[in-house]
């Protein structure tokens, strides 16, 4: 199968930097009760029937990669492990480094320490998957472990896709597919989005210039049951999305005080057809933000809100179709954000799931990537290079952020938050 743009950046990505396991996307289940270790290998062979790019290899054909599916069979892999060895077993499945060149781009992993209790890894390669993709995977491998028969092809697997978030998500016409599941945005597209950036060009950023990856670090916090209810309310009263809301915030602790800057957003390019398809339906795109005003938060969120809504027309088009010259890297700002709604957890039939939508891969792919899981809880994720300290700086930034949020959804009409004074991990 052909891959689109979007996938061949990512590729081409692979072949020009030491990325370790970047594009490594990973979810896990720790599953309590009595688990069939057979019938749930069997679950990983019907999966794979349902998804034939878990079987795919990647094949560099002239320049360009092709992925070719019912090359590497999905398998379950068993591994003994202890309660002090599981932990750092399960870290290292999240940490996969994928081989395009040799394969398998997809894996599954059981690790238990106890006869009724233990913790399903399923880790893939960015390039045949994207954050909704994991929603998909682990509701059908339930599904297929429920049933426990062959399944059919039930979704047509397409070959787009790394990530998810961003709103709204259906982003409209995308022209003719290249191949199954590939878009290859039309020409009117192209177009229409190379006008848009030469109005809006992206801000300058600092970015390393190997484009390659760097050891990271993280601190998550998880939203209080007050803050959940004001960003509800504060949805309905503001006519906006929860994404809107609590970028607004964002950008006001965020941004420098000297003008404008660039942040990057992973934007959903899925079409409703494609919901229950995994593959890489996600593109990366530069947002300009514009300097905090002195006014109410309110009149920040119109803001944000009206530029979101320009830039949502270009999303499926990548920026180095518009723009020549432009080079792939891990991420196109320094700072980037991913928002993503989490669908209700999987049933295993007999056992209690609880399910870890984003683990970390170990990676910090430019000076700090913020991660938004939003769905029975809210956590969000600041991931930034580790050093001395840093963990320190940004637990105190998201802490202001979050007390920021907090405010400024109890009274929109307030001022809005200003940048936190404590310097962010990243100088």
């Amino acid at each position: 199968m052909p891959t689109s743009p979007l996938q061949r950046g990512v590729w081409f990505n692979e072949q020009v930097a030491a990325l370790g396991p970047a594009y490594t996307v990973a979810v896990t289940a720790d599953l309590r009760g009595p688990l069939d270790v057979g019938r749930l290998a069997r679950a990983c062979t019907a999966l794979a029937t349902r998804h034939p790019l878990l079987t795919a290899g990647c094949h560099n054909l002239d320049g360009l990669p092709w992925l070719a599916v019912d090359e590497h069979p999905l398998t379950l892999t068993v591994e003994p492990v202890t309660d002090g060895t599981l932990r750092g077993r399960v870290e290292r499945a999240t940490r996969t480094r994928f081989d395009l060149s040799a394969g398998p781009l997809a894996r599954v992993w059981w690790f238990a320490p106890a006869h009724d209790r233990g913790v399903l890894v399923l880790a893939a390669h960015h390039l045949i998957v994207d954050g909704r993709s994991k929603d998909v995977l682990l509701r059908d491998l339930a599904d297929c472990y429920g049933h426990d028969a062959p399944a059919t092809a039930a979704h047509p697997a397409g070959p787009d896709g790394p990530t998810d978030p961003g709103e709204p998500t259906d982003p409209g016409d995308h022209g003719e597919p290249a191949g199954p599941g590939a878009h290859q945005p039309s020409e009117d597209l192209v177009v229409a989005a190379a006008e848009y950036w030469w109005r809006n060009p992206p801000r300058p950023v600092e970015l390393p210039r190997d484009g390659g990856a760097r050891p990271g670090d993280r601190v998550v916090r998880t939203l209080t049951p007050r803050t959940r209810t004001l960003l509800a309310t504060a949805a309905v009263a503001l006519a906006a999305t929860r994404f809107e809301l609590l970028l607004t915030v964002l950008t006001c602790c965020l941004a420098p005080a000297d003008g404008p800057t660039s942040i990057a957003l992973e934007l959903s390019t899925r079409t409703p057809a494609e919901a229950g398809r995994i593959g890489m339906y996600v593109n990366e795109l530069p947002f300009t933000l514009p300097t905090p005003p002195a006014g109410p938060y309110a009149a920040a969120l119109a803001t944000v809100r009206t530029g979101l809504r320009q830039l949502y027309a270009h999303r499926t088009v990548p920026l180095a179709m518009c723009r020549p010259g432009t080079r792939p890297f891990l991420a196109t700002a320094a700072v980037s954000v991913s928002y993503r709604r989490i669908a209700p957890g999987p049933v295993f039939p007999g056992l209690t799931t609880t399910v870890d939508w984003s683990p970390f891969n170990g990676v910090a792919r430019n000076a700090l990537h913020v991660m938004i899981a939003d769905g029975e809880q809210t956590r969000v994720t600041f991931q930034f290079p580790a050093s001395t300290g840093a963990r320190r700086r940004a637990g105190t930034l998201i802490d202001h952020v979050l007390a920021g949020l907090d405010r400024s959804l109890a009274a929109p009409e307030s001022p809005v938050v200003r940048p936190s004074q404590e310097p962010p991990p990243w100088t």
